[in-house]
């Protein structure tokens, strides 16, 4: 969307396009047809508008990319839990590395745009009469930025629900694993809570159970879970810095949120208030359209006995 022709049009600016040339069937070039002139602070809120929607668009689609391949990951790692093929499982390990990799990216690059909006914002407010210059150019860019970080903060709290669940079902695999192919030194079956216990030791890099030396291969195959889970926290810590910052500027917009939101319940209570007065300016004025009806009925009868008095005058 070209803004930029948006705001000259609103400025007196005309396009016409594909306008058959004189004494011709065929469709001549575009003409712009001037009605007045744009005035200079038109032309740069416009120009400031048409900078700051590229990064508009260029955060927008991190925060796409961000929740693509949120559901991509999720994808990998359902099918690398349900396949038993260990070549594949391998193949799809190094896909799900990758694509968190473009997905810590795209969240970074958003977050980078972000910050960059922000400034862009923060010069047009160098000086009280920069900020009266722009002042609506001030509150577009502050909304579209704003509403872009609420989009990547939910983004982001997706893909962290994701990794967490995904962290969940993979330490209860390990744990059926261990209960399904492992038993007892006395050959008994494994209850949960020994399970749980085994499990987390393989968390902790601790094989030395003489439990697990009863099959190797089903060892690889937990080893194999435990990394995918170190790849998850892996990815967590390498994210938890732009986490603590999205979760600080949410905070900080909540604060304004807060504030708007105060600002609506003073004005409900003023309103509220206004409508008792009106409730009581009504009762007033139907007591006096009461009082004014008593009056005048009173002046009615008392004009009434007088025009009475003087025709019976008359008559006597």
């Amino acid at each position: 969307m070209n803004r930029l022709a948006q705001f000259q049009a609103a400025c007196g600016l005309t396009l016409i396009g594909d306008v058959p040339a004189p004494g011709s069937d065929k469709l001549g070039p575009a003409r712009v047809t001037v009605t007045e002139p744009p005035s200079e602070q038109s032309v740069q809120a416009a120009k400031k508008l048409e900078e700051f929607y590229d990064l508009v668009a260029t955060a927008g689609s991190a925060v796409e990319r961000v929740t693509g391949l949120t559901r991509e990951i999720a994808a990998k790692h359902s099918e690398i839990m349900s396949t038993f093929d260990l070549m594949k499982s391998s193949s799809m390990r190094q896909e799900v590395e990758e694509l968190t990799q473009q997905l810590n990216a795209s969240a970074q690059a958003s977050a980078e745009t972000l910050e960059t909006m922000k400034r862009e914002t923060e010069k047009l407010k160098a000086t009280p009469e920069m900020e009266s210059h722009f002042i609506g150019v001030i509150r577009i860019e502050e909304n579209q930025r704003r509403y872009l970080l609420y989009r990547l903060s939910k983004a982001m709290e997706a893909y962290e629900r994701q990794q967490n669940s995904v962290e969940s079902q993979y330490r209860a695999q390990t744990e059926r694993q261990i209960k399904i192919k492992y038993t007892n030194p006395d050959g008994s079956a494994i209850d949960d809570e020994t399970a749980k216990e085994l499990a987390q030791a393989v968390l902790e890099n601790n094989t030395t159970s003489s439990i697990f030396q009863q099959s190797k291969d089903v060892l690889a195959q937990i080893i194999e879970t435990r990394n995918d889970i170190y790849h998850i926290e892996r990815s967590m810590r390498t994210l938890n810095q732009l986490f603590n910052d999205l979760a600080f500027l949410v905070h900080e917009q909540g604060e304004i949120m807060d504030v708007v939101l105060r600002n609506i319940e003073t004005t409900t209570k003023y309103v509220e208030a206004g409508r008792k007065e009106m409730k009581k300016a009504r009762k007033y004025q139907r007591r006096s359209k009461r009082k004014l009806c008593c009056l005048v009925l009173v002046v009615a009868a008392i004009i009434a006995l007088f025009v009475l008095a003087a025709v019976l005058g008359k008559t006597l």
